[in-house]
This record gives C-alpha cells, sequence and structure tokens, in this order.
C-alpha cells in the first residue's frame, strides 16, 4: 500500500510504503506525480517504509516507466525506515544513480529527513 502525505514545500513528495505494492497503488501515485513534475524543475522524494513486503511485477513495470524518463528530474531522496536492509539499498541507490542524492533516516529521524530535503 502506498499512501501520499502531505509535505511542507510542495516540490517535496511524500509517501508511505506499508505492505506489498501492488499496482493499483502506483497508478494513483503517478497521477498525483506527474503535475509536480510540470510544476518544477527538480523535485525531492521522501519516503517512509514501516514495513514492506514487496512488490509486483506489474506495479514495478508502471514505476520504472514512469519513473526512468523523469531521473534527472529528481533531486534528492529520503528513506525514512528502522529496516537496516533498506537503509543500505538507499545506500547503495546513492551510488547507483549519482543525479539523486539519496540518504537513509531512522523512523524517528522524520523530521530531520524533511529538514534535509528543504536544504
Amino acid at each position: 500500500m502506498i499512501e501520499i502525505l502531505e509535505m511542507p514545500a510542495d516540490f517535496i513528495v511524500g509517501i508511505r510504503v506499508s505492505g506489498k505494492i501492488e499496482k493499483d497503488d502506483i497508478l494513483p501515485l503517478i497521477d498525483y506525480m506527474k503535475p509536480k513534475f510540470d510544476q518544477h524543475s527538480k523535485l525531492s522524494v521522501y519516503v517512509e517504509v514501516e514495513s514492506w513486503e514487496g512488490i509486483t511485477v506489474s506495479a514495478l513495470w508502471e514505476d520504472m516507466k514512469f519513473g526512468l524518463p523523469h531521473l534527472k528530474a529528481i533531486k534528492k531522496k529520503a528513506v525514512v525506515t528502522d529496516r537496516q536492509w533498506l537503509s543500505r539499498v538507499t545506500e547503495w541507490a546513492d551510488m547507483l544513480f549519482p543525479g539523486i542524492k539519496a540518504e537513509p533516516f531512522g523512523l524517528q529521524q522524520k523530521e530531520q529527513a524533511l529538514h534535509w530535503l528543504m536544504n
């Protein structure tokens, strides 16, 4: 499931992820993000992960189909989680996609993550 979160700035897209991500979770997020890319040259992304049980192939396909052409329009990504393996994945993503600064934060560091995205 993906829940769109209210963020302190319009250039930040915030989501909370829990459970398994399905295609029906991705499509509303894409619809939400499309106008954001039109309004801002660069976006930052806040992802809060409480639990994660995977992603379906159809959801991954929709995510990649929309996301890959927009990679250069993402400036920063904060991943807020207490899952150690997701923190490591965030660090690897930072190396794999040098144009996007990715940073892991613990669940107790939500405010620090938002502050980092704002600057």
